[in-house]
């Protein structure tokens, strides 16, 4: 419940803050240069959004070869858009995949920003054997009763998964790279109905989506290199 509170309590506050800016304005210059202005600041944002910030957030991380790659799961929504994001860790697949199918609220958590997405608490930062056993047909919650069912298992090399809605597919891919560890790349494929309210709801929910996947992309990849040099050295007899 807190999440919810929480995500409306940011998304409450983004539209505070645009009014304000507006009010502010219109008190300054009056209503038809006040209103000039703000919508002339609303056209500069909206166009470096579109030409710089989203083009470059809708890929962080990842190369030209990932972004092109065909990744599990990319066919079961047509024509849907795509975001791919990536880091580089330094293990094996086989390492990293642990801290990965235990992802999601209720469980290990997001690695991300916790007091906006887990309820305050914080993610693991171990590895918890009871959410060890995903498979097809689980939820990865994102909040209490929303999330993405699992569509497909593949140890240890990709989960997907399909928000219930049936409208976003999400990849977890981890590929390995000779001698230099593993890419964890991440793809998004949402696919929805274009209307005044979804176009709102994607403006807000793309550059928040960037922000908590990039920060849970490099959680990730800090615990399991923290975890990986500060295992005990096996016991030799």
């Amino acid at each position: 419940m807190r999440t919810q509170m929480m995500i409306m309590a940011i998304v409450g506050t983004v539209f505070v803050a645009g009014i304000g800016v507006l009010v502010a304005l219109v008190l300054w210059l009056g209503w038809l240069a006040g209103g000039g202005v703000a919508a002339g600041i609303l056209v500069a944002v909206i166009s470096l959004y579109l030409w710089v910030v989203k083009p470059w957030h809708m890929r962080w991380g990842a190369t030209d070869g990932e972004v092109a790659r065909t990744m599990p799961g990319d066919e079961l929504i047509p024509d849907a858009g795509s975001a791919t994001r990536a880091v580089t860790i330094a293990a094996t697949p086989e390492e990293i995949w642990p801290w990965l199918v235990q992802l999601g609220f209720g469980r290990a958590g997001w690695y991300s920003y916790d007091w906006i997405d887990n309820d305050f608490q914080a993610s693991a930062d171990r590895i918890l054997p009871e959410y060890q056993n995903l498979k097809v047909g689980d939820k990865i919650l994102m909040m209490p009763k929303m999330g993405f069912v699992v569509e497909s298992v593949d140890q240890p090399h990709s989960i997907v998964s399909v928000l219930e809605d049936g409208s976003t597919s999400w990849c977890l891919g981890l590929y390995p790279i000779d001698g230099r560890g593993t890419r964890l790349v991440s793809r998004w494929r949402p696919k929805f109905e274009i209307t005044p309210a979804t176009l709102f709801l994607t403006a807000l929910a793309e550059p928040g989506t960037f922000i908590m996947e990039q920060k849970m992309l490099r959680t990730i990849r800090d615990r399991v290199e923290t975890a990986r040099t500060t295992e005990p050295e096996p016991i030799r007899s």
